[in-house]
C-alpha cells in the first residue's frame, strides 16, 4: 500500500453530509468508476447512497435490512419502466409481472462493500464492524478515526502525524503496509 498522501489538517465528521453532498458524491463516484472502467452497478450505488445518508456508522446487516425494506416498498406494477434506485438516480429495469421482490443476499452486499472499499469511497471501522463514507473519496490516504462510544459520531483525520507513522513503517523499517485502520474510541467533544 504505497501511500500517496492526501493530507488534511482538520477533522471531518463523516456523517455530516447534506442531500446535495450525497448527490454530488454519487455523481463523482459514478464518473470515477466510468473513467476507470469499473462497474458502478445499481446495487453498489444503492449501498453507497445508504452509507452516505447514514447518521452513524452502518453495518452490513443494517444495509441488508434497509435494502430489503426498499425492495418491499417498490410497487409491483407491470407498467413501471423506471425504478428510482437510489432515489437520486434512475436505473432502467425490465418490465416485470407482479411477483414478490427478491431477497437481498448477504454475499452480494459484502461484494459491493468490498468494491466501495477498493475504490476508496468508504472506510471500514473494524472495531465496530461498520462502514462510513470517506471524507476524501478516491484520494489514497491513511486516516485515523475518532469514534465516540456514546453517540457513535465518527471523525476522520488524515493529518501529517498519521501520514508520518505510515512513512516510518514503510521507509525506515521496510515494512510493506497492505492495510491500515487506526481507530481511537472515547467520547467526542459534545458528549464530554
Amino acid at each position: 500500500m504505497s501511500i500517496t498522501s492526501s493530507i488534511c489538517e482538520h477533522l471531518h465528521d463523516v456523517q455530516d453530509l447534506t442531500p446535495h453532498d450525497v448527490h454530488e458524491r454519487l455523481a463523482a463516484a459514478k464518473e470515477h468508476c466510468r473513467v476507470n472502467g469499473a462497474r458502478f452497478t445499481p446495487l453498489r450505488q444503492q449501498i453507497y447512497q445508504l452509507v452516505l445518508e447514514a447518521d452513524q456508522p452502518v453495518g452490513a446487516y443494517d444495509l441488508i435490512t434497509q435494502l430489503q425494506q426498499m425492495r418491499l416498498s417498490i410497487p409491483n406494477d407491470s407498467n413501471i419502466q423506471k425504478v428510482a434506485s437510489p432515489p437520486t438516480l434512475s436505473v432502467d429495469t425490465k418490465t416485470t409481472k407482479k411477483r414478490a421482490p427478491k431477497n437481498v443476499a448477504p454475499p452480494t452486499v459484502y461484494r459491493s462493500l468490498e468494491f466501495l472499499l477498493s475504490e476508496g469511497l468508504i472506510h471500514q471501522l473494524t472495531s465496530i464492524n461498520a462502514y462510513v463514507p470517506c471524507c476524501h473519496p478516491r484520494a489514497q490516504h491513511t486516516a485515523a478515526f475518532l469514534i465516540c462510544d456514546q453517540c457513535q459520531r465518527v471523525q476522520e483525520c488524515s493529518s501529517l502525524p498519521v501520514q508520518e507513522m505510515m512513512s516510518f513503517a514503510e521507509q525506515d523499517v521496510g515494512f510493506v503496509v497492505e492495510r491500515s485502520v487506526i481507530e481511537l474510541s472515547g467520547r467526542c467533544q459534545a458528549c464530554q
